[in-house]
């Protein structure tokens, strides 16, 4: 008995370990997001001035920490929400706004606002209401899970993950000193690293436009969210906008919640002019502030305030305009842009959301608040002479060959197009989360200058020049070259018999676990796929595969490999393999096929 019981502790000890296992390490641990989405039924009466539609209370299949609607058509109906927390008390009504307040400019690649609402965090939620002013066709709610709590599962393992994770983190905090590093320019701000952005990753590669004014934003969410809860709203609100609105990434290059603390938001937005979603029709010449929380009737914190107030102040001047006065800028037109397409729009430096656009963001009691923000950003007027730094790569996509190299060149001139000579910029490229130098060429005369770049691994590069003098330093956007994988046949063979094994080997560098052998048909003068498989490679990267002709024709196959977070698809000539009929013999008197 003695015995079956150790065996079973010993059982439950290794099962204990196996899920704590992802939390031990001396980074946060931070639970996987769950997205998740139902049709919303059962509404009850019918549409007046007074309740309006009003649905039955919701349950949700999984827990939630913040919920949006989504209905077909282009209804922008008068809408509010509840949710019931998990100590069983319902919150008070909600107003959410019917549409994308925010959004991204005509034309731009990004989804346009159409029948959906803003999101709402719910903090700890499994239940959920909303009423309308009118009845709304195709509803759909749309739910986010950031605090690892959807199921009874996800919250067994979140607790014992994090138990694990604090072990492990305060042991570690025991053994280094706290070394604090050289003081940034910038303001401190969460990177998106540090909220779990790469659970929400860029579905494109960031667009750049100027920054000429900074607009304020709220994100209509409950405003008794805590410390903890505040980077968990940055993040389900990222993945609301990319999964649900379709938009590349969150919507604001930055938040700010209402304990003064500062986010960075759109993805390569805190140093360079990334173009948000923040204000339809003006987003190329701005940047976009959101304050997390309700802001219609509460004001925002003094923290706040001086938060975005230390941001302005920085991000402008880097830009090359000062923080006062005011800002020209034309109008893309749009659904809530309240200026037709190619209208010029003189505006503040520091503006509210509905200067320019349909919507009362950021609430009357925090627009009633942005003098005292003007008065606290002050006038800051760019120091020195704006210099800009531009670099292009040449390789064909921006792709190489693994053991090839490309070229990174560029020039570096001031904002009036003078050229910028003798002066050292920095090629950088992105490795464990951090720019590391790789080469600092010097500009010619004509500002001029070209480095080679041969990494192993696909690479963010960019290329930056500190500043010198009455030079104001500047930076590139951000460039990725793109390694393939260089995948080679040994003597691929070029004809065979139907029925009968045709086989092939070769090798891929750097090696990969697996490789994708592609098999295809001619039929009717078009090559169609008849079967993908999974080849596994050796050590040293060889692989061997074969496929068996159903019937006489024209093949082609290749192997390939598919793209990962190290390398891109890479992949072997195209070999095509005249397949003939299956040979005969006699034996006896009777034909049969050799294979």
């Amino acid at each position: 008995m003695g015995r079956a019981l150790a065996v079973v502790a010993i059982a439950t000890v290794a099962a204990l370990g196996a899920v704590a296992a992802p939390a031990l390490s001396t980074k946060p641990y931070r639970p996987e997001p769950v997205d998740f989405s139902i049709a919303a039924k059962g509404l009850v009466g019918d549409p007046d001035p007074g309740a309006g539609v009003v649905s039955e209370p919701i349950e949700a299949p999984k827990r939630f920490n913040l919920v949006g609607l989504t209905w077909s058509g282009h209804d922008e109906p008068a809408l509010s929400m509840r949710t019931r927390t998990d100590d069983g008390r319902w919150t008070k009504w909600t107003a959410v706004g019917a549409h994308a307040e925010d959004g991204p400019d005509p034309g731009s690649d990004e989804a346009a606002a159409a029948g959906m609402s803003n999101p709402v965090w719910a903090g700890e939620a499994d239940w959920v209401q909303y009423r309308s002013s009118e009845r709304l066709e195709g509803v759909r709610l749309h739910f986010v899970n950031t605090a690892g709590t959807a199921t009874a599962t996800d919250r067994l393992e979140t607790a014992l993950r994090g138990a694990a994770n604090d072990a492990v983190t305060t042991a570690a905090s025991l053994l280094s000193a706290d070394l604090a590093g050289a003081q940034e320019t910038q303001p401190s701000m969460v990177s998106r690293a540090s909220w779990a952005g790469d659970d929400c990753p860029p579905r494109t590669k960031p667009i750049y436009g100027e920054v000429r004014a900074a607009y304020v934003h709220h994100t209509v969410n409950l405003n008794d969210y805590s410390r903890a809860e505040a980077p968990q709203i940055v993040l389900a609100m990222c993945r609301y906008h990319r999964n649900t609105n379709g938009w590349n990434d969150i919507g604001y290059n930055f938040l700010v919640d209402r304990f003064g603390t500062l986010y960075e938001g759109r993805a390569g937005g805190v140093g360079a002019a990334v173009i948000g979603a923040q204000a339809e029709g003006f987003n190329s010449y701005s940047t976009g502030i959101a304050n997390i929380g309700t802001f219609s009737n509460v004001p925002q914190s003094q923290a706040a305030l001086e938060a975005m107030a230390r941001l302005i102040r920085w991000k402008l001047p880097l830009h090359g305009y000062p923080t006062n006065g005011t800002a020209v800028m034309r109008s893309a037109g749009g659904a809530t842009n309240r200026y037709p397409s190619g209208s010029s729009v003189r505006v503040p430096r520091v503006l509210g959301h509905r200067d320019t656009n349909a919507t009362e963001c950021p609430g009357s009691a925090l627009y009633a608040q942005l003098d005292d923000l003007r008065s606290l950003v002050g006038g800051v007027t760019p120091r020195g002479t704006a210099t800009s730094v531009s670099a292009q790569l040449s390789a064909r996509r921006s792709a190489i060959d693994y053991g090839d190299s490309a070229t990174l060149s560029g020039q570096l001139t001031t904002n009036s197009d003078a050229p910028v000579g003798g002066q050292s910029v920095t090629v950088q490229a992105k490795i464990d989360g951090r720019w590391k130098t790789s080469s600092a060429p010097v500009t010619k005369g004509d500002g001029s200058f070209a480095a080679v770049v041969k990494p192993k691994v696909t690479r963010p590069l960019r290329v930056r020049f500190a500043g010198a003098g009455d030079l104001r330093s500047s930076v590139t956007p951000t460039l990725t070259l793109a390694v393939r994988p260089i995948v080679k046949l040994r003597r691929p063979p070029r004809r065979g018999a139907a029925r009968a094994r045709v086989s092939l080997a070769g090798t891929v560098k750097p090696r990969k676990a697996r490789v994708y052998q592609v098999l295809q048909l001619e039929r009717r003068g078009r090559f169609r796929n008849v079967g993908t498989k999974a080849l596994k490679t050796t050590r040293k990267g060889a692989f061997s595969g074969s496929f068996v002709p159903a019937g006489a024709g024209t093949y082609r196959f290749y192997v390939a490999t598919k793209g990962d977070a190290s390398n891109a698809r890479g992949a072997t000539d195209i070999v095509t393999v005249r397949v003939g009929r299956a040979a005969r013999s006699v034996r006896g008197g009777a034909r049969v096929s050799v294979r």
